[in-house]
C-alpha cells in the first residue's frame, strides 16, 4: 500500500523552489528581459524603415508575445516537476541534520514517496498515459503518473531528475545502491566462474590429436 498525502508536507519543497533551480529562474529571467530588448530594438528599426508607429508596435509586440511563451513554456517543463524534497537533500545545499525524503505527485495531485527503490514508467492502457512504478522485478505501482502520449522531453527529463534526487537521497541516508551491489555481485560471480572453469581446465588432461592416434592403437 502506498502511503498518499493530498496536501505537500510542511518541511518539503518543491524542486523548483530549491537552490540547485535557481540557475533555471535565474535563466527565465534573463531570457525575458533580452526579449523585452530584441521587442524594443526592432521597433527602433523599423521606425526608421518609414513604417507607421502602428505597425512597428504590432510587429515588435507580436515578437515579444512569441518569445515570452516560449521562454515560459520551456520554463514550465522545469517548473513543473512532480518532486520535493526536505531539507536534508542535497537539493537544498545544506547540511543535511537527518534523513532525505522525497515525494512525488502523481497525475491526480496526490504525493506519494518512491519507496527505496528507483523509478520508471509503464504504458497505462487503462487510463492512457503512464503510470508510475519502482523499478523492481515485479514494478508495483505507485499511481497514475502522467497523460503523455510518449516518453521524451519533459517526462524523460522529470524521470532523470526523480532518479537523481533518489540517488542523493540514498547517499545521505548511507543506503546501499542496489545497482551498484548489482555490479558487483556481477564482477564477484564472473571471478568465481572464471577461476572455477580454470580449476576444471587444469584437472582435465587435454590430449592432442597425435597423443590421442597413438592411444588408439594400443
Amino acid at each position: 500500500m502506498v502511503d498518499e498525502t493530498s496536501a505537500l508536507p510542511t518541511d518539503m519543497r518543491r524542486f523548483i523552489d530549491t537552490p540547485v533551480a535557481r540557475p533555471l529562474v535565474k535563466g527565465r529571467n534573463i531570457a525575458a528581459a533580452g526579449s523585452l530588448l530584441v521587442a524594443a530594438v526592432l521597433f527602433i528599426v523599423l521606425r526608421q524603415f518609414a513604417l507607421s508607429s502602428t505597425l512597428a508596435a504590432v510587429v515588435a509586440g507580436a515578437t515579444l508575445v512569441t518569445n515570452l511563451v516560449v521562454v515560459w513554456l520551456r520554463f514550465q517543463s522545469h517548473a513543473s516537476t512532480p518532486l520535493a524534497v526536505n531539507l536534508n537533500h542535497p537539493f537544498m545545499d545544506t547540511e543535511p541534520m537527518g534523513d532525505a525524503r522525497i515525494l512525488i505527485q502523481l497525475a491526480n495531485g496526490q504525493w506519494v514517496s518512491p519507496g527505496k527503490h528507483r523509478v520508471r514508467t509503464v504504458p497505462d492502457d487503462l487510463l492512457g498515459g503512464y503510470t508510475l512504478v519502482q523499478d523492481t522485478e515485479d514494478y508495483p505501482a505507485l499511481g497514475h503518473f502522467s497523460t503523455a502520449k510518449e516518453i521524451a522531453g519533459t517526462l524523460a527529463r522529470h524521470l532523470a531528475l526523480i532518479n537523481q534526487a533518489i540517488a542523493l537521497r540514498d547517499a545521505v541516508n548511507e543506503v546501499p545502491d542496489p545497482i551498484e551491489e548489482a555490479r558487483g555481485r556481477e564482477t564477484m560471480d564472473s571471478g568465481l566462474l572464471e577461476r572455477s572453469w580454470l580449476e576444471d581446465e587444469e584437472a582435465v588432461e587435454v590430449e592432442s590429436p597425435l597423443v590421442s592416434f597413438f592411444r588408439s592403437k594400443e
